[in-house]
């Protein structure tokens, strides 16, 4: 971890999720794309996929892909505490800027 993680690693909340794996259908360049649930609110960011993943701009299949994303809540907390951005976090949990 980078110095700046170690020196926060008490602050931030241990039951904190920090990533999840999905079936959510990514090709290369995906990296960085919301991931929303049912009620569409931002969970998450893509930011990686399985092998089998690889092949989804030609064909898809839920029986293997896998994309990795990291969740929303690492994202405030890592703000929060590890980069000092109270301002941005509040923005992304509330919506709106102050």
């Amino acid at each position: 971890l980078s110095p700046a993680w170690v020196k926060a690693e008490k602050q931030i909340r241990a039951d904190t999720p920090f990533d999840f794996v999905c079936t959510a259908d990514i090709v290369g360049g995906s990296s960085g794309s919301p991931v929303v649930d049912r009620e569409g609110m931002v969970v998450g960011l893509i930011f990686d996929g399985n092998i089998q993943s690889l092949g989804g701009s030609y064909a898809y299949t839920d029986a293997q892909a896998r994309s990795v994303a990291v969740h929303s809540g690492a994202i405030v907390e890592a703000l929060r505490h590890v980069y000092g951005d109270d301002a941005l976090a509040d923005e992304i949990v509330s919506g709106h800027t102050r």
